[in-house]
């Protein structure tokens, strides 16, 4: 299995009584050293479709939870259910394909390891030694 780097990005998401952690995926082949809110921003909206280094990116997005409502939320001040619908606009219109529709963390992972240019969001918790090789960087990276 293909390892994946997790981009200078650990997102920490904490509420009293419920506190959500998340880390942004990227293929190991992709050379991304780091990820600004921005630069996630424009990834997940469809705004940028290449890396820095060229690579065109292949965005993976979770269907459903926490994780996924978190990201959307934060990253693009959409809710859930506004992201899809930008989303089918911008494939009705021409202007953007529609990110792959993961159900789970584990789908996501798969996907961006076996992807050129995959990237995706899960939980900080799938992330295990099986994906070894990994960098992480605090949620105060992401400004």
């Amino acid at each position: 299995m293909r390892y994946l780097a997790l981009i200078s990005v650990v997102l920490c998401f904490g509420a009293v009584g419920r506190a959500q952690d998340a880390v942004f995926v990227v293929n190991r082949d992709t050379k991304v050293a780091s990820l600004s809110a921005e630069s996630a921003r424009n990834i997940l909206l469809g705004t940028s479709v290449r890396f820095d280094d060229g690579t065109v990116v292949r965005l993976a997005v979770q269907t459903t939870g926490p994780i996924h409502e978190q990201i959307i939320r934060d990253f693009t001040r959409r809710s859930a259910d506004q992201f899809e619908k930008y989303w089918k606009k911008q494939v009705f219109t021409g202007k953007g394909i529609m990110p792959i529709q993961c159900a789970s963390d584990a789908e996501v992972l798969d996907y961006v390891a076996k992807t050129p240019g995959g990237f995706g969001y899960v939980a900080k918790s799938s992330v295990t030694p099986a994906t070894a090789s990994l960098r992480s960087a605090s949620a105060a990276d992401v400004r």
